[in-house]
């Protein structure tokens, strides 16, 4: 929405955002309809569940960490993907356009740091070609490169590929030959135009 009002996208993109979250938008409201349904229940059977079943079963299930985590994924949203929608392409390692970026530590270095800025980025596990760098410096496209660690590939991401990745920390392009070209095209058939180091938005030719 931000860079719609400031003038860097078409008024179109906004429309991407109905189609990514309608999907959880639906889950969400079957789920709540159950609990509800559960909790307002009448009847013997259903007092047995809420009195005894979930206090006597629930903190059995807390003990084990694989629920844990997967309750944390659900909470989170972190399962939520946007595959094959209109802002996603591409696919490097195992990671695809429109998956949450995977947060790695490796050492000392947080491959979530740079994404407080919230913003659009490019993010390369191992080595970028000077033609990348060239081009995302000219556009002020920020493009950050991780000396490549096993743990990175052990996310799923792919070492040298190139992986734009969206304010909102999902991954938006993944290209494994970490090509100039594929970011170009990708900026050019959505509209989108990034800003420049003087301020000025300038369109991704």
């Amino acid at each position: 929405m931000k860079a719609v009002l400031a003038g860097g996208a078409p008024d179109a993109l906004l429309d991407s955002y109905e189609a990514e979250r309608i999907a959880f938008a639906h889950r969400l409201v079957k789920t709540t309809d159950r609990v509800f349904t559960l909790a307002t229940a009448e009847g013997k059977f259903a007092d047995i569940i809420r009195t005894r079943l979930v206090p006597t079963i629930l903190p059995a299930l807390v003990k084990f960490g694989v629920f844990r985590e997967f309750m944390f994924r659900t909470v989170s949203q972190i399962m939520i993907n946007y595959r094959h929608r209109a802002l996603s392409e591409g696919r490097a390692g195992a990671v695809h356009g429109g998956d949450r970026l995977p947060w790695v530590i490796a050492g000392d270095v947080d491959n979530y740091e740079p994404l407080k800025a919230m913003s659009w980025q490019v993010h390369v596990y191992g080595a970028a070609s000077l033609q990348l760098k060239t081009w995302c410096q000219e556009r002020g496209l920020p493009l950050y490169v991780f000396a490549w660690r096993p743990e990175y590939g052990q996310a799923g991401l792919a070492q040298d590929a190139l992986y734009l990745i969206r304010p909102d920390t999902y991954v938006a392009l993944a290209q494994g030959s970490g090509a100039v070209d594929s970011l170009r095209r990708y900026f050019e058939q959505r509209g989108i135009r990034v800003e420049t180091h003087d301020g000025t938005r300038k369109h991704a030719a």
